[in-house]
């Protein structure tokens, strides 16, 4: 071979397209300083994360997920593999550079003399690392101390792209012996008359190709279900993060040695000056290459097998759905969420009602609800209300009934999917307002409808400082007799339908159970009954009222569910420290209760939603606002174990609904808020925690 011959077969044109047939040709090779390097470390670095970080992991839709109540556990995450693969990266790339090089002038360099190589050049590549560092640092300054983000993002890109050359000054130091400054000053001399292709060629080869593969993996592997996009993560990715740094380093490799190419008096043995010496390599172990997928397969079977225990979540995003044909299209503002049911064929069913609008109906196709119909609930031209005011429950067939208003009068609709039927006529009628009527709905075991109905005592006058409230009695849900029973008076408190301050529900022997909570004083009381027709009310005030607060509740409110054995369970949000609280009543009538807090809280934030288990056990979700957590409190006799289930940094809207799935799954419906201007975007989640309830944690 002539000693030309290298020099004219490097000076020929297409280096990006050139260098990736040479990464192609040789990645095993050019792979293995990645393999002996990156795969111990990130095998090592996992195990130590997943048992050290734990308990804030989830498999969310079976995916891993950290959403504990901590953020610390995820700058770990973040941090510690990032800190670990640049810390390998600083020798397993120059190491790939020396072999792509060998590879162009017919030199066969082993990974363990490349990588020896490179540890003897070390202090000089850390100086270039804290160049880098030090410009990357200065303009992600400027970019967050700057209104003007578009210009500083430009101005970034063009900063990027005029620091492509600098590059070249890694084979510099390697293969010339450059310091770390003189290597940068090598860099840039040796490209001053071809700046512009050679800045392009390593943008395109180095930064463009590797981030459009990664970009298509994860757009490929985001369109699989959740376990195998887990196993394709954990397999193709390991793949793919050892085969960027080849094909990375023969760009920076051929375009080094092309620009040294086209001085003059360059000969093949200045094209080989610095690349060692060695003997012919040994045949690649095969044994090696299957090393490549030991953490992708250990991370990739902690999650599918889950031998920790943590977390399971199913979790949906409902962002589109088929519509009615009225006219007007779906709405969702964060006071629309009402309650969640579980219709026909175990589907989630959530009712919404806003403000000046009427009730509607999301139904969802499937049990995880990755399709949902919408329909209004009150036939179009009903009319209005300025408050929200449908109260709901699910009849032992699986359809629902809603509450309405026509013109003062209240009636019953009964719905099926997207058709609702209007009851047989007027369950009650008021003299007031319609937003000034508490109303609250619950079903017997035999379908007919209870109705907790509470107004002003009529007695009183214009101001009336009592409220009257009653059991409205149906024998089956069309309610064509319905029979009213005044059950209690009591003092007056102000009712807002968008607050749930009253809650009924049935428990043995179809005897209803009533709470009622005070938002301007944060009494609780409770309305039992000895008898089916309630001739015996017997009321207990088990949470005092407090002195007034200067700032009442924003979201006040209670969520009520009655044991098998009869004992109500209260969910609600304290007034003196706005905590969530579980009421959680010893006796039928609540005269005898305990307290027990579950979470800190804020007026700002949704009134916590409540369900009992096939054991009686109360779920209690809410929100956390200071942890941007979804939770899911889980209480065993006087033991409340809190979870989070959910994490969203826009909000929780201001509403939750709950209700249980046919495996005694909690089944929770929330609003993601956007911060979008009121009805221009919305989002609804269903997130489904599927082992933390104690006969789920059994069964697995």
């Amino acid at each position: 071979m002539s000693s030309m011959e290298h020099v004219e077969r490097l000076r020929e044109d297409g280096v990006p397209f050139r260098s990736c047939l040479d990464a192609g040709r040789h990645l095993v090779r050019l792979a293995l300083p990645g393999v002996l390097v990156h795969v111990p470390l990130a095998t090592l670095s996992l195990l130590v994360l997943t048992v050290a970080n734990g308990g804030s992991a989830a498999v969310v839709n079976g995916r891993f997920q950290l959403i504990g109540t901590s953020d610390a556990p995820l700058l770990v995450w973040t941090l510690v593999p990032a800190m670990i693969a640049l810390a390998g990266e600083i020798v397993v790339f120059p190491a790939t550079v020396i072999i792509a090089a060998g590879h162009l002038v017919d030199r066969w360099i082993s990974p363990a003399e490349a990588l020896r190589a490179t540890v003897r050049r070390l202090p000089s590549l850390l100086v270039l690392l804290l160049v880098a560092g030090a410009a990357w640092a200065a303009g992600a300054g400027v970019l967050m101390v700057t209104d003007q983000h578009w210009p500083a993002r430009v101005g970034l890109v063009v900063a990027a792209y005029a620091a492509m050359p600098g590059l070249l000054a890694v084979p510099a130091v390697l293969l010339h012996g450059c310091s770390g400054p003189g290597s940068i000053r090598r860099a840039y001399r040796m490209t001053e008359l071809s700046f512009l292709p050679t800045a392009s060629t390593l943008a395109f080869g180095v930064v463009l190709v590797p981030g459009a593969a990664a970009w298509a993996l994860g757009s490929g592997l985001g369109l699989l279900p959740g376990p195998l996009a887990t196993l394709g993560w954990s397999l193709a990715g390991t793949v793919l993060a050892l085969a960027i740094t080849p094909f990375q380093a023969a760009v920076v490799a051929r375009q080094f040695l092309h620009s040294m190419a086209w001085r003059t008096e360059v000969d093949d043995s200045d094209l080989a000056h610095g690349l060692p010496d060695g003997p012919s390599p040994d045949p690649v172990w095969s044994g090696l290459l299957s090393a490549v997928l030991l953490p992708g397969l250990l991370f990739g079977g902690v999650v599918l097998v889950n031998p920790f225990g943590w977390p399971e979540i199913s979790e949906t995003s409902v962002t589109e759905l088929s519509a009615s044909s009225r006219d007007r299209e779906p709405q969702l503002r964060p006071l629309d969420l009402q309650d969640l049911h579980l219709g026909r064929d175990g589907r989630p069913v959530a009712v919404m009602d806003g403000f000046e609008d009427d009730s509607s109906l999301l139904a969802c196709a499937d049990p995880s609800c990755r399709k949902a119909s919408f329909a209004w609930a009150e036939p179009d031209g009903a009319g209005t209300r300025w408050q929200a005011g449908a109260a709901s429950a699910r009849l032992p067939d699986g359809r629902l009934l809603l509450t309405t208003w026509t013109t003062r009068r209240l009636e019953l609709l009964t719905c099926e999917a997207a058709t609702c039927e209007r009851s047989s006529g007027a369950v009650a009628t008021t003299r007031g307002p319609e937003e000034s009527v508490g109303v609250a709905l619950a079903v017997r075991q035999g379908g007919g409808p209870v109705v907790a109905y509470a107004e002003s005592d009529p007695a009183d006058g214009d101001q009336p400082a009592h409220d009257l409230v009653s059991f409205i009695f149906c024998a089956d849900p069309g309610c064509a007799h319905p029979e009213s029973r005044q059950v209690a008076r009591l003092e007056a408190a102000g009712y807002s339908s968008t607050e749930h301050d009253l809650a009924v529900a049935v428990g043995p022997g179809d005897r209803p159970v009533a709470a009622r909570y005070d938002s301007a004083t944060g009494r609780i009381q409770v309305i039992s009954c000895l008898d089916v027709a309630c001739h015996q009310p017997i009321v207990t005030s088990p949470v005092p009222p407090v002195p007034p607060a200067p700032d009442q509740l924003w979201n006040g409110g209670l969520a009520m569910a009655v044991r098998p054995d009869g004992r109500p369970a209260i969910a609600y949000r304290d007034l003196r420290d706005q905590s969530t609280k579980l009421l959680d009543c010893r006796t039928p009538d609540c005269a005898q209760a305990d307290v027990r807090t579950l979470g800190a809280g804020s007026e700002f934030q949704a009134a916590p939603v409540l369900a009992v288990d096939r054991a009686g056990r109360p779920l209690v979700a809410f929100e956390s606002l200071e942890h941007q957590r979804l939770m899911l409190a889980v209480c065993t006799g006087s033991r409340c174990e809190s979870t989070p289930v959910s994490r969203n940094g826009n909000g929780f809207g201001e509403r939750l609904a709950m209700t249980m799935n046919a495996e005694g799954d909690p089944v929770i419906a929330w609003l993601d808020d956007s911060l979008a201007p009121s009805g221009l975007d919305w989002n609804l989640r269903i997130t489904t925690p599927l082992n933390l309830t104690p006969d789920r944690r059994t069964a697995w």
